[in-house]
């Protein structure tokens, strides 16, 4: 369904203008979807069961592919807000689709430093690092047959936690239906050791897809983030750029381990 906010527009009357030093405006064209997850209100994620979370991915997979195939499109990214810190502006259960006319910076940037790592070792970065995560081990949550759920090293928030393929999987509009229940029920166990260990924070939980336009997919997989928010940044953050931990990604993951067993027959 369509969003009430939209971000993105199928269609505007915004024409493009070149303003010299201040930039350039250029019309928001793009789609902005809220895909709703279970018809209770009074519910979320982390109690959700299997099969709901896999209709949910099923759904996110469909809308993928409908935005993919509008040539127009060259990003996609699926999020979810949870609770007043996160920004969510429903209470309802439901996640978000933001198909985008260009590659944020961001994601090309990550995508220019794998491609880099790709050139230099002939490895897929991202996997080369859920791999180090696995055999380390001290920052790793759980480990399935085709997904790493771990801490990362240089985490930009306490106990964040990606999901992340072991090895390259097809791009996001292209998997099947049992990589979507092995990473729905990983994210239905990270959402709930997060509430059981942190008390059940606010977060938002991020689908990171690569650019569809140049078979990106084979140096940057899609991948989750849930990033619990604690706190919003303040001056140090905002003011140079670097963000303050309070725990160690260690420690987090030490944490998020001990009660890992108290949710893995939910």
């Amino acid at each position: 369904m369509g969003n009430k906010y939209p971000a993105l527009l199928e269609a505007t009357r915004v024409e493009a203008e070149d303003l010299g030093v201040l930039g350039r405006v250029e019309p928001a064209v793009g789609r902005h979807e809220v895909i709703v997850e279970t018809p209770t209100h009074d519910t979320e994620l982390a109690r959700l069961g299997s099969d709901e979370v896999l209709e949910v991915l099923q759904a996110c997979r469909e809308r993928f592919a409908a935005a993919a195939a509008d040539p127009r499109i060259q990003h996609v990214v699926i999020f979810r807000n949870q609770g007043r810190l996160a920004r969510a502006s429903l209470a309802h259960p439901h996640s978000q689709l933001a198909a985008l006319p260009f590659v944020p910076p961001l994601v090309a940037d990550v995508l220019e430093r794998s491609h880099r790592h790709a050139t230099a070792t002939g490895s897929v970065l991202l996997l080369e690092l859920a791999d180090a995560e696995v055999e380390d081990g001290a920052r790793l949550v759980e480990v399935t047959e085709r997904l790493a759920v771990f801490v990362p090293f240089a985490a930009a928030h306490d106990h964040e936690i990606w999901i992340v393929p072991r090895y390259l999987p097809p791009r996001f509009d292209g998997v099947d239906d049992q990589w979507l229940r092995e990473l729905g029920d990983a994210l239905r166990r990270a959402s709930r050791v997060l509430a059981v260990a942190l008390g059940g924070p606010d977060y938002n939980c991020i689908l990171h897809t690569p650019p569809l336009r140049s078979a990106a997919e084979e140096l940057l997989p899609w991948h989750v983030r849930i990033i619990p928010r604690h706190s919003v940044s303040a001056g140090f953050e905002m003011g140079i750029g670097v963000r303050i931990l309070t725990t160690s990604p260690e420690t987090a993951a030490e944490r998020l381990r001990s009660v890992l067993g108290e949710v893995a027959g939910f």
